[in-house]
């Protein structure tokens, strides 16, 4: 339960980013979150450096679930003109219900496909990833360093070049740190 909720919270502060409502469709944060849930329930990953491969991994299918339903709603438009024309002339009382019908039976095959698809094709990667490399998986990772990580979606969502310069100061200047021992 509380690695599921900390799951969900880095999704959710990490697509802060792409708030503007209306404008375009936005990602799939589900399809992320539940891939990245599904994966971690199989392997039965508890930590949070263990989970960091899985939920980066899981991200692009944000993107893809979005890519999905623009395809969907492109279909759809041909439903669209259907309803208004049955508006101007209404012959068939059943047409509106079946119109939403078969969009929703048709979301439902194609996105439940989907998910069904990616979960299998990333269990089968990280199946090999967890096989082939198992003393990559214990890097020093918490929930917080992960979630400040994703807050980065929340300053990118300023859309200020002065956010993003000092943005890029601070990691330019903490990387000069890091490496300052090292040297």
């Amino acid at each position: 339960m509380e690695t599921s909720l900390c799951i969900s919270i880095f999704f959710e502060l990490f697509w802060l980013d792409l708030i503007p409502v209306g404008t375009y469709i936005p990602p799939h944060l589900t399809v992320a979150t539940f891939v990245a849930l599904s994966l971690t329930t199989y392997f039965g990953l508890d930590q949070p450096g263990r989970i960091s491969f899985v939920l980066f991994a899981s991200m692009p299918l944000a993107w893809l679930g979005t890519r999905l339903e623009a395809l969907l709603r492109e279909q759809d438009r041909s439903n669209y003109n259907r309803l208004l024309n049955w508006v101007r002339n209404p012959k068939n009382p059943h047409l509106p219900s079946l119109i939403v019908m078969r969009s929703v039976g048709r979301t439902f095959v194609l996105s439940g496909l989907a998910f069904y698809v990616a979960v299998i094709a990333l269990m089968y990667a990280f199946k090999a990833f967890f096989a082939l490399y198992p003393s990559r998986l214990d890097i020093g990772v918490t929930w917080p360093h992960l979630w400040v990580a994703a807050t980065l979606g929340g300053l990118m969502a300023l859309r200020l070049k002065r956010a993003y310069a000092v943005l890029a100061a601070g990691i330019f200047l903490f990387m000069i740190f890091i490496f300052w021992g090292r040297f």
